[in-house]
């Protein structure tokens, strides 16, 4: 049985050592692996987005003006127009796509797991939900495609952006009917290279250590490697 950790884990810890963000802080990673985070509203939106990606009908109801969406019992709410948006990408992508798909790897102090968003045949995309000009060093740094290009064995990583213009905590919460919704073209692509692999388990050598000097590597979950899909 070995330790069980999520990509999104690894890349919190990456940003919170880099010192490039001022609002990531220590404990922010801490709720990441004991599950302190729980959601807001902007990522509500977000997962009500990525499952009309996935299904092209999701569990919704109809209100003025768009549909209604039921987030871990927090209502989120698009307009028509910016599920039209969600149903073109779904669209645009190869019949052969496959979405939501997830995967395990052995790592040596740990086993990693993520879950791609969409994979086409050597290719990986994944949808994010912006709610202002994403910046784009934030991704090229990232950990997330690093180790899904090696998890999922691609060659590439494509990011597509997905922008709420004029959104507001403070006024939309997570009801964004009336928003301007749009695609950012061409999407951030990111290729795999030599000396990634050794990149990743550079990483996971720091989350390993980090766990363990914040006694935390007890509370992290537990898997059968021998019994891993695959």
């Amino acid at each position: 049985m070995k330790p069980l950790v999520r990509v999104t884990q690894l890349e919190q810890l990456r940003r919170y050592l880099s010192g490039r963000y001022d609002y990531m802080t220590e404990q922010d990673v801490v709720d990441a692996v004991t599950g302190g985070f729980r959601g807001n509203d902007r990522t509500a939106v977000g997962t009500a987005f990525h499952s009309i990606v996935e299904t092209g009908r999701p569990a919704c109801r109809r209100v003025e003006g768009g549909r209604a969406f039921d987030i871990d019992g927090r209502e989120v709410t698009l307009d028509v127009a910016q599920c039209r948006v969600a149903l073109d990408y779904r669209e645009s992508l190869s019949p052969v796509a496959v979405h939501e798909q997830r995967t395990w790897m052995d790592y040596g102090p740990v086993v990693v797991t993520g879950c791609a968003d969409v994979i086409d045949g050597l290719e990986l995309r994944d949808v994010k939900t912006k709610f202002a000009m994403p910046d784009d060093g934030d991704y090229l740094d990232s950990a997330q495609w690093r180790m899904y290009c090696e998890m999922f064995g691609a060659w590439t990583f494509h990011y597509d952006f997905f922008v709420f213009d004029g959104y507001r905590q403070e006024q939309h919460h997570a009801d964004v009917r009336g928003l301007p919704l749009h695609r950012l073209t061409p999407p951030l692509t990111c290729h795999a290279y030599d000396g990634m692999e050794d990149d990743n388990r550079r990483l996971v050598r720091e989350f390993a250590g980090w766990a363990k000097a914040r006694g935390l590597w007890d509370k992290l979950p537990l898997i059968d490697e021998a019994r891993l899909p695959g």
